[in-house]
Parts: structure tokens; C-alpha cells; sequence
């Protein structure tokens, strides 16, 4: 029994649709025109791996994917709609390449936009923890205390992103000035990886509020803590008040302790998280995407995830408005020196190179910009990768002979030359 159908609209001779039935199989109709006649044919395993939609739901990359392709035609910029979508190498070829069991393509525009694509996001997000990582595992190689924190304020469904946004960044950057904050921060010798992060709840609106990794000179007793917890309270409050927004005492700032593990995870520096276990500190301060919301309260991602499913106008302007009010906003920012300091052989890589960044591995097929249309009208752009990580080439060339038989694509042959498998143009 079908349970979905997906109709080529591409270029290239023939039509093919797809169905999907409960058994989470795919088979593939031809037109009457078209090279598969009026048959049915039944995709063989390596071709249907991964399309089962309890696997979908399970599937983050394809979950991603699916949200980005939902928003393209309503995204805030051009870069955004030809995320995944344009080819740009020189060949005007798509590389499908698999590397450490994962595939991915090469030659594909990426936007680089942390704030709206789920996609890119997520990449930018993962190469800047793993940076936090590294940064946090030399501070602790000098002898340096981490400390996690957080800073919150008070708000309600009557404000606005943006001027919550602006107010909270104009507290953080005067608090830093400040003539009595400055005192504890020489004393402590603190500094600063600065994460910006928002939810969203039904009853208090949006939630923007920072997270740091605070480096100190050494690592703090618990006398030591509570004072810099208490002057870091004194300065946010105040600094809130002169721009017209308060904080709770409590959550407006907590300070946890960061530890070091040993074995295969040594220097990992990790923070206790709400439900009282240990999580690795640069996934808690920077993978805001990897987080789910509470009581109510969603992840902009999430937000995302509702509409593409839904279609509810309301959540549509709420994206619109954090797209918006993040614009030109920094997602991480580190302590004048520090990065240097710690990280001092590394290349600063902006987030668009991050995103665009080549991950390696083989490569097992190449995909001309016909045959990729195709692909992209059939939305199986990650149905081919999930394809390439379980069928290999074998797998790319059955699915390919389905859905492109009269366009050019060819697999990559380890040590030879490219063997075409396809068509002509």
C-alpha cells in the first residue's frame, strides 16, 4: 500500500514517480514515454535504506534538510534559497563522497547563515564547539580555571526581539567597562568565550540570554566562586537597570564549576546540566541547535521544524522576526587575546568558510547539473547520501539508473579513471 508520492519534474527525457509504501519500500513508475514503460519497479535494499518515516523522524540531517527545502521559498535572503541547491564547481559537476561512513556532497553552494539555515547552522555550530574544545582543553594544559555561565533577564510577550537583543548586548558590553567589574576581572584574571543564544515560550515571549565559558587564573575554591557569582550579579543587574530591564537573583546568573576527565576524554572540560549529569561544556555552550526546548519554550530551530509542518502563520512571524532581529549578530565571540592565547597555530575561519568547509573522503559518484535537477525535484538530494553510506557506488548507480537514466552521471572509481554509468547530454 502507498503511503507517499513524489512526481520528477526535472529536465531530461522520460518522467519517474516514486512511491513509498508502509513497508518503508520505494518503487519507482515510469511514464508511458519513458524509458521504464508502465512498469513497476522495486528499488533493491541498498536504494531504500534510510526512507522509512520513523527513520525520518530519527534522522536530524534529514529532518534538517527537510526544514531548509520548507523555508527556501520564504527565507530572508537569496543565499539562503540556493543553500544545497546551486552548484558552484568549475565542472558544474556534484560530488557525492563519503568519508569516515558519512556522505556528503562537494560543489554545492552553502549560505552560512548560523541564525536561519538549520543546515548550515548545525555545521557552523559543531566546528565552532570543537574549537570551544580545543580552546578549553589548552586553558586547563596552562593551569587556567573554566568556569560555565549564564546571564538571563526578566520578559514578557510584550517585547520585541530586537530591542530585547540590543538591550541585553548593550548591558553585557557596558558591564565589561565597568570600573568595579574590571577590578574582579584582574583579580580572577577573567575572560570570556561568549556564546548568544533564544527560545521562545507561549507565556513570557522571547528568551534571549548568554552563555560563557569564563577562563580564571587558576581553578576557584567555592569561596572564590561565590564572589565572583556575587560580583557578576552586582554588575549585570545594575547594568540591566540603566537600560530598563531587571534579572531574577538565582537564574539571571549561574555559575558552575568545569572538570577535567581522564582517559581518551583527558582536558574534556565538562558542566552538569539541569538534569544533574555531566555534559561536555563546549557542547552545552555552543550546540544550541542539538538542544530541545522546556516547559513549552522552542529552540528557533524548532520553531522552524513547526511551520514546515504545519504551515501556521504565527510561527512563520515569529522566524521572521528572530531572522530579523539576529541579522548581523555575532553567534560566538571570544575575550580580546584569548583565542590567541589558546589557539595560537589556528586559522580564524569566518562561519561562511566554516559552512563551506571540505570534510575529504572518496568519492563515489559525480552528478551533472541535469541529472541533479532531477534529483532535487524527487526532494532525494539526502536519500542519496543515505544511499551512498549504505550501498556505495553500487547503490548511487541503481538509484540513478531510476531517477536520471538519460542524464549525465558517472561513478568514481578508486584508483581509475571515471567510468561513465549514465547517459549523454
Amino acid at each position: 500500500m502507498c503511503t507517499g508520492m513524489w512526481t520528477a519534474g526535472g529536465g531530461g527525457q522520460g518522467g519517474a514517480q516514486l512511491l513509498e509504501r508502509e513497508d518503508g519500500g520505494v518503487e519507482v513508475l515510469g511514464s508511458e514515454a519513458g524509458p521504464l514503460g508502465n512498469s513497476l519497479v522495486t528499488l533493491p535494499v541498498q536504494v531504500r535504506g534510510g526512507v522509512d518515516l520513523e527513520q525520518q523522524a530519527l534522522n536530524r540531517r534529514r529532518r534538517r534538510a527537510l526544514t531548509r527545502a520548507g523555508l527556501r521559498d520564504r527565507g530572508p535572503s537569496k543565499r539562503f534559497r540556493g543553500c544545497g541547491r546551486t552548484i558552484i564547481s568549475t565542472d558544474a559537476m556534484v560530488e557525492v563522497k563519503v568519508a569516515e561512513g558519512v556522505g556528503h556532497y562537494c560543489g554545492l553552494m552553502t549560505c552560512g547563515l548560523v541564525w536561519v539555515c538549520p543546515v548550515c547552522s548545525a555545521k557552523i555550530r559543531h566546528e565552532r564547539s570543537r574549537e570551544v574544545e580545543r580552546g578549553l582543553t589548552a586553558a586547563l594544559d596552562l593551569g587556567y580555571g573554566i568556569e560555565f555561565l549564564t546571564l538571563t533577564l526578566r520578559h514578557h510577550l510584550g517585547h520585541r526581539l530586537r530591542d530585547l537583543f540590543g538591550l541585553a548586548q548593550k548591558a553585557w558590553a557596558a558591564m565589561r567597562v565597568d570600573k568595579s567589574f574590571r577590578a574582579l576581572m584582574a583579580r580572577f584574571g577573567l575572560r570570556f568565550i561568549t556564546v548568544r543564544e533564544v527560545t521562545y515560550g507561549p507565556v513570557n515571549g522571547w528568551h534571549p540570554h548568554f552563555h560563557l565559558a569564563v577562563v580564571t587564573w587558576g581553578v576557584l575554591t567555592d569561596a572564590e566562586r561565590a564572589e565572583v557569582e556575587e560580583g557578576f550579579w552586582r554588575a549585570w543587574s545594575h547594568q540591566l537597570e540603566r537600560v530598563g530591564l531587571d534579572a531574577e537573583r538565582g537564574p539571571g546568573v549561574l555559575l558552575k564549576p568545569c572538570t577535567s576527565t581522564d582517559g581518551l576524554a583527558s582536558y574534556l572540560c565538562k558542566v552538569g546540566g539541569d538534569d544533574g549529569q555531566m555534559k561536555p561544556a563546549a557542547m552545552e555552550l555552543v550546540r544550541a541547535d542539538l538542544k530541545r526546548g522546556k516547559s513549552g519554550h522552542r529552540n528557533p530551530e524548532e520553531i522552524a521544524e513547526d511551520f514546515v509542518d504545519t504551515g501556521d502563520l504565527a510561527d512563520l512571524a515569529l522566524l521572521q522576526e528572530y531572522w530579523a532581529a539576529t541579522k548581523g549578530r555575532q553567534m560566538m565571540t571570544w575575550s580580546n587575546g584569548l583565542k590567541a592565547e589558546l589557539l595560537a597555530d589556528e586559522v580564524e575561519r569566518t562561519d561562511e568558510e566554516l559552512a563551506a568547509l571540505e570534510r575529504g573522503g572518496e568519492v563515489l559518484m559525480k552528478i551533472g547539473r541535469r541529472a541533479w535537477g532531477r534529483v532535487l525535484d524527487l526532494d532525494l538530494a539526502v536519500h542519496v547520501l543515505e544511499v551512498a553510506e549504505q550501498g556505495g557506488r553500487e547503490g548511487l548507480v541503481a538509484l540513478m539508473r531510476l531517477v536520471a537514466p538519460d542524464d549525465w552521471w558517472y561513478t568514481v572509481q578508486p584508483a581509475e579513471a571515471a567510468l561513465n554509468e549514465g547517459g549523454g547530454l
